[in-house]
């Protein structure tokens, strides 16, 4: 493998959504020292602007000043300028939060959320067994209110702060799901745990199927998928289903370890920056894993997942079934800031990726070659529903 990537899924418990980060912690900078002069931007303009504002509020503001709020404000602030739900200034509670994702252990209800395009905070998907998912919470919800507070996209940071808590307490998420007539808001008292996440998950079929469920990439989810597989190989698998239904993504690198085990030699994604002497392609090694495959996605299928599937899809190397998946496919870079001895961050989009292909996934997602569509009442998927899992019955269906 040329080059080893990171992507982080940052869960916060219930997670923003995907979050992608090349070279974690190579780069820091002390937020005292100005920045240079790269972007047009007139930063002697800025920080003037901003000596006056700060030299007003201390002169005539009536009330209590915060400085470290203040400053921090002002940090999220140049950030929440861009319009962009990805790009957010961290303060060092936040940026632990952060960090502490990819282990795969952490507190709260266990759903991945993001900014969805209407204004809303939207539900990428809930984590398998956790309180949101035991919940009833699903890919495609809006989350409006939380213990009886609005909350809308723009405030994404301190919702998850809001949502996170002490295992064993309680938490109150208002949802709204569907359009139209079919519209209806629920309110659902979850109460929070401790989330350890076991990401792979296995079975036997008749016929000789192996399946496999993956719920997330972190740290040891490549060595347990391929762990799995070769266990399910040893037990007479002929073929294998790979399921990445509400996989909502997670560490990049995974991604490539299980597509060099399941892809011969080529290329996983492409990469596009601001710098367009910096785009690449990453390629995957040549792989071991020759069974026949399809792959399950859904519109909670999300970042690596996407990643994944478009790569098999675009190498011929599985026929994908599902619905057409989530549609985010940029990438966001973490910069650790060291603030007067606080370890602050910054997460900033630099970059978009593609399939092999070259077919763009944010904003579109990944299309499958056999689309198939669940009933509306069916709220439990895999091998343990597979009578009302048509997208299950499907893929068995094509390796028979």
């Amino acid at each position: 493998m040329s080059k080893k990537i990171k992507i982080i899924t940052v869960s916060l418990v219930l997670g923003l959504v995907s979050v992608f980060s090349f070279g974690l912690g190579r780069y820091s900078r002390n937020v005292n020292e100005p920045i240079k002069e790269e972007t047009g931007i007139n930063n002697e303009k800025i920080l003037s602007n901003i000596d006056s504002l700060v030299e007003n509020i201390n002169q005539n503001f009536i009330g209590d000043i915060d400085k470290e709020k203040m400053e921090t404000g002002i940090y999220k602030g140049i950030l929440s300028s861009l319009d962009d739900p990805y790009s957010v200034y961290f303060n060092e509670d936040e940026f632990k939060s952060l960090m502490e994702e990819t282990q795969g252990e952490f507190g709260g209800i266990g759903i991945q959320v993001t900014a969805g395009s209407n204004g809303f905070i939207e539900v990428v998907s809930p984590i398998k067994g956790t309180p949101g998912d035991k919940a009833g919470i699903q890919p495609g919800d809006f989350i409006t209110h939380i213990n009886g507070e609005k909350f809308a996209a723009d405030s994404l940071d301190k919702a998850v702060k809001e949502m996170r808590g002490e295992a064993g307490s309680k938490v109150t998420i208002t949802i709204l799901r569907g359009t139209g007539s079919d519209q209806e808001v629920l309110d659902l008292e979850i109460k929070r745990e401790i989330i350890s996440v076991q990401t792979v998950h296995s079975k036997m079929l008749e016929g000789n199927i192996g399946y496999v469920l993956l719920t997330g990439f972190q740290e040891k989810s490549a060595k347990d998928f391929i762990a799995s597989v070769e266990e399910l190989k040893n037990q007479g698998a002929k073929s294998l289903i790979f399921d990445l239904r509400n996989n909502p993504g997670g560490l990049l690198n995974v991604a490539q370890e299980i597509a060099d085990y399941l892809l011969d030699e080529g290329v996983v994604i492409s990469v596009k920056y601001k710098d367009n002497k910096k785009n690449e392609e990453i390629r995957s090694k040549d792989g071991k894993m020759d069974l026949p495959m399809t792959v399950l996605i859904n519109k909670g299928s999300a970042s690596a997942s996407e990643v994944l599937s478009g790569a098999l899809q675009d190498n011929n190397r599985a026929k994908i079934v599902g619905e057409t998946s989530f549609g985010k496919g940029v990438i966001q870079q973490i910069y650790p800031v060291f603030n007067n001895g606080k370890k602050e961050g910054m997460k900033l989009t630099v970059a978009e990726f593609f399939t092999p292909s070259g077919h763009k996934i944010h904003g579109e997602g990944i299309s499958p070659d056999y689309p198939v569509e669940l009933d509306k009442d069916v709220r439990l998927i895999g091998p343990e529903n597979i009578d009302e899992d048509k997208q299950l019955q499907k893929a068995i269906e094509l390796l028979k």
